[in-house]
């Protein structure tokens, strides 16, 4: 059975017509984006603003690093970093979608939001939630 990882923080496609696309917040006094969503803002600190933000699907790559020693759950080596949403926040995630190098990515490379497996829980379920694949390859020098 699939479980979310964070109840609400995404939509998943249905159809293969539709993209993955984040949940999270803007806050209509002060301008602040961020993900997840959030009840108050943290920059104005008000909290009767914040509406919900559908973000995605797409990123820039801002900075990320190979993690070569995993926590129980996962595999090492993988991929985590920080990208920013084309028209957002900039949020932690996991990489998918490319080999777990050092020279596997560059920053400001274009990357674009999946749904898929993070990892098994302790019943067997498959934890689903967001990641980001390069849309293009890193650039040539």
């Amino acid at each position: 059975m699939e479980v979310s990882i964070k109840k609400g923080a995404f939509h998943k496609p249905e159809s293969p017509d539709e993209k993955p696309y984040l949940i999270g917040s803007r806050c209509s006094s002060c301008g602040y984006m961020c993900f997840p969503k959030k009840e108050v803002c943290v920059k104005c600190v008000r909290d009767d603003c914040m509406e919900e933000k559908k973000f995605g699907p797409y990123a820039r790559l801002d900075s990320y690093a190979v993690i070569q020693v995993a926590p129980t759950g996962f595999t090492a080596p993988y991929i985590q970093a920080y990208v920013v949403l084309e028209d957002g926040p900039k949020i932690f995630t996991l990489i998918t979608g490319c080999e777990p190098r050092d020279d596997a990515l560059e920053p400001g490379q274009k990357m674009e939001l999946v749904i898929e497996k993070i990892r098994d829980d302790e019943k067997g379920n498959s934890l689903i939630g967001w990641k980001f694949k390069p849309v293009e390859e890193k650039n040539k020098s």
